[in-house]
């Protein structure tokens, strides 16, 4: 039952004792134990899309935890000239991974937005759905999603913008069914993408390897080369992050607070126990003065704080692996080993020339490959080799996941992302060339590792950073496709007209490092030794699966073993997908909104 506090409605001051005068203008009378129907720790992406819908109904309090602040009118978010400026700064966590062991034992910067909005601040705009297939293969899964449902979700926040016609003729395209046009986020072809022949001379060199060209890329089908949309306003010039499209323009709602410069560390429970689930009442907080209090929940709490701090949020509270927790001396509430384990990310690579004229312009090119593309005439021996490998593979995985799942479930996922390369129309890997700086270049990476890492906590410290381990390169398939990868964008640079706008005596790597003829073990030696990065779509470790496979949340996006916590980020997600990550994420938070929406008991 949902209980009407009228107390919502008094003074901004009031609240601020909780976040140090940084929130937005509701707060309660009683700061020292607020109290909402619904509490959701995060305010990125998908928090903000789960507070936006839930607060269309007046008669539901929602408050929004956010570590960080506002950062509505930050110059390192509106920009649209560039991307990643915000990186690096106080709007980014700037986590750090373990050493990788089998990268070079770089430790790896992974970025996550840190301010009300998420990681929809920092990230590069890119709005493109996944492959159809890849979600169409949920439902075998266990889940009650597929392709219509998220595509049907997805362009319900979607206020697409039509290109003008001096875009078009620069190459961009569009088809009118492939998106919405009045949900809250703001997308288009970017306006200052380069006016030059650069688009002309990378599809005339896609084409000569066999790519096609692709005028849409959010209708399901990726395989293609062409500019891909972005999250701008493309009327007042500048980005168009969560919060500018769900929080802004409704903040004025009496039944909607945000709690800026505000930690949530852990969830605190019922100690009734009469219901064999554990029953949330409050989520403890720490406010920038490092105070300790507490928000309580009336009815339940919401985890949106990404693939990251979710899990760790989870094992402070009692939730995951006894093993993990008792090294921490935590109290076991819910015996959940599946918990931070799951996580996957995509490995970036980069590869540069001088060009021999200066080129301007927003990086809006992509291009999708298929595994044929990747591997030509090897692709079915490759399969096949891998497909022997996978017991194996999933033995490793099996061993290192603390009892997540067994070794027979890991290869069955890992079938299933395989011959989703092979079979379906989803992609193996992404490049996106351009001018980049001074230099022409290309980053690019395998779109489907197949290698799973984890997130975990190591410290009794509750706001500490939680341990990442992507695992990047463990599976030599991982390896096999990024050195493929890195061969055909060798063969970008060197096939004309592509090669005659750049100095090959620049390429980098150069034929001293890589020779033209290098056998796959001299890739392989150079892919190892060079700096890679996290492509930022990491997920996995609170994967929407059934418990048996490893799953943290149920298809309602509750977590196992406890009567009203619920994960809605990206964490969810059990397979890394094509595309980018903020486009499904938009839509599986609409869907979240919807189911608990539709949970709602009003009196």
């Amino acid at each position: 039952m949902i209980r009407y506090n009228c107390r919502w409605l008094v003074q901004t001051v009031l609240l601020s004792s909780l976040t140090s005068g940084l929130t937005s203008d509701k707060g309660q009378d009683d700061a020292s134990d607020p109290s909402f129907d619904y509490v959701i720790v995060g305010g990125g992406t998908a928090g903000l899309v789960v507070a936006s819908r839930l607060s269309e109904n007046p008669r539901v309090s929602v408050a929004v935890i956010e570590a960080g602040n506002f950062e509505k009118d930050n110059p390192l978010v509106t920009t649209t000239e560039q991307v990643g400026v915000g990186r690096g700064t106080s709007i980014d966590w700037q986590y750090h991974s373990v050493p990788q062991i089998y990268a070079n034992n770089q430790t790896l910067l992974w970025s996550a937005g840190k301010g009300l909005g998420g990681s929809s601040l920092i990230n590069g705009m890119t709005y493109t759905r996944p492959a159809s297939s890849q979600i169409n293969i949920w439902p075998s899964l266990g889940l009650e999603i597929n392709w219509d449902l998220l595509f049907k979700y997805s362009t319900r926040g979607e206020h697409f913008q039509v290109p003008s016609q001096a875009l078009i003729d620069l190459g961009a395209g569009y088809e009118p069914l492939a998106h919405g046009y009045s949900g809250p986020v703001k997308d288009c072809i970017s306006p200052n993408i380069s006016t030059s022949n650069l688009h002309d001379a990378l599809n005339a060199t896609f084409r000569a390897l066999g790519v096609p060209a692709r005028h849409e890329f959010n209708h399901g089908d990726l395989r293609g080369f062409g500019y891909q949309s972005a999250t701008i306003d493309r009327h007042l010039g500048i980005r168009d992050d969560a919060a500018r499209a769900y929080y802004y323009p409704f903040a004025d709602r009496s039944n909607l607070a945000v709690m800026v410069n505000t930690t949530a560390t852990r969830i605190l429970w019922s100690k009734n126990g009469a219901t064999k689930e554990a029953v949330a009442t409050a989520i403890e907080v720490v406010n920038q003065r490092g105070e300790v209090l507490t928000v309580h929940a009336n009815n339940e709490i919401i985890l949106s704080a990404g693939a990251i701090r979710s899990p760790a949020i989870l094992e402070r509270s009692g939730v995951g692996n006894p093993t993990v927790l008792s090294r921490q001396s935590i109290d076991i509430r819910v015996d959940l080993p599946a918990v931070g384990e799951n996580f996957q990310d995509q490995s970036i690579l980069y590869m540069s020339a001088t060009p021999k004229q200066n080129y301007t312009g927003f990086p809006a090119f992509v291009a999708y490959l298929s595994l044929q593309d990747v591997l030509g005439s090897k692709t079915q021996s490759v399969y096949h080799s891998t497909l022997a490998k996978l017991p194996g593979y999933a033995a490793v995985i099996a061993a290192q996941n603390g009892g997540a799942s067994s070794a027979a479930v890991q290869e069955h996922l890992l079938r299933t992302q395989l011959d989703l390369l092979l079979k379906s129309n989803t992609p193996a890997s992404e490049i996106a060339p351009g001018m980049l700086g001074d230099a022409f270049g290309a980053v690019y990476w395998p779109l489907q590792p197949l290698s799973r890492g984890s997130i975990h906590i190591n410290t009794t410290n509750a706001t500490a950073q939680p341990m990442i381990d992507g695992k990047f390169f463990q599976l030599d398939f991982d390896v096999q496709l990024a050195v493929a990868t890195s061969k055909f964008v060798r063969r970008l640079f060197t096939t004309p007209p592509v090669s005659e706008i750049i100095d090959l005596d620049s390429l980098s790597p150069g034929f001293d490092v890589v020779p033209e003829n290098a056998t796959d073990e001299q890739w392989t030696a150079w892919l190892r030794s060079s700096p890679t990065a996290p492509n930022l779509h990491h997920l996995g470790t609170t994967a929407m699966l059934p418990r048996s496979m490893g799953g943290v949340v149920d298809n309602e996006f509750k977590v196992y073993g406890t009567k009203n916590v619920r994960v809605v980020d990206l964490g969810v997600l059990p397979f890394q997908v094509a595309g980018h990550s903020m486009a499904v994420l938009y839509g599986i938070a609409e869907w979240a909104s919807e189911k608990i929406k539709a949970t709602l008991k009003l009196t």
